[in-house]
């Protein structure tokens, strides 16, 4: 803090004004826990009402898809498509994941 800084560049013994600073300083460290305590507590607010509005979605075999193209991470494009040709659901993997298929049946290869 400046005052304290200040006060012992040029020697101000002053007890009053030391103590002063001191309290200033603590009620800042207070402040400042109170606030982060209250961010975490808003931010476990909104994960929890997020994971609570999830709506799960099974997929099925035969369920039309679009593949989302992961070169736009790096490679922004404003008018670009984001998204790949309509893929069919050829099988489900445990896990979650999903084989893709052409529309005329034909597997893509991995990407």
């Amino acid at each position: 803090m400046p005052i304290l800084r200040i006060a012992t560049l040029i020697d101000m013994g002053d007890p009053d004004i030391m103590e002063e600073g001191m309290l200033q300083l603590l009620a800042l460290e207070e402040d400042r826990f109170i606030v982060g305590f209250h961010q975490q507590l808003q931010k476990e607010r909104e994960n929890a009402w997020h994971d609570k509005h999830i709506k799960k979605k099974e997929f099925q075999v035969g369920y039309l898809s679009l593949l989302y193209d992961s070169n736009f991470v790096k490679f922004l494009g404003k008018f670009k498509m984001h998204w790949l040709g309509r893929y069919i659901s050829k099988n489900i993997i445990n896990g979650g994941a999903i084989q893709l298929a052409k529309l005329n049946g034909e597997p893509i290869q991995e990407m």
